[in-house]
């Protein structure tokens, strides 16, 4: 059974986030049996602390995971509230949709997908494009 957490996030885009994040656990590399995953809504300056802490990395992004167990598949995943409004008004769609977005995006980290390389990158963004397009279509 999957549990999927959700804090802070208006009731709407937490149904919304459940919903990407299972649409994510369906399509990714291996089968899941069960998880347990928290999707955490949190500001600006609470990530950028996030990112020092954890990563060393002295700026403010969109979203942070943080896998504790692969089997079963077990993690956190911090969501920047300011950071994802700003691009969804760059890009031009709903912050509903940035925050789904972000969600599917998290949970590809999980299961080992990294965006640190232009390969990796375009390999993960391909399918995470894939996902979130059959959430909206």
């Amino acid at each position: 059974m999957n549990k999927i957490s959700i804090y802070g996030f208006p009731k709407k885009t937490a149904l919304l986030v459940r919903r990407s994040a299972l649409a994510a656990l369906k399509s990714g590399p291996r089968a899941v049996k069960g998880c347990d995953i928290s999707f955490i809504l949190v500001s600006d300056p609470e990530i950028r602390k996030l990112n020092i802490k954890f990563r060393r990395v002295r700026r403010i992004t969109d979203v942070i995971s943080f896998l504790y167990e692969r089997n079963p598949l077990r993690g956190d995943i911090y969501i920047s509230g300011g950071r994802s409004r700003r691009q969804a008004a760059a890009v031009g769609h709903s912050w509903g949709k940035e925050i789904s977005y972000l969600a599917v995006h998290g949970v590809l980290h999980l299961f080992g997908y990294t965006d640190y390389d232009a390969k990796n990158k375009a390999k993960m963004f391909k399918l995470q494009d894939k996902i979130w397009q059959c959430l909206f279509s």
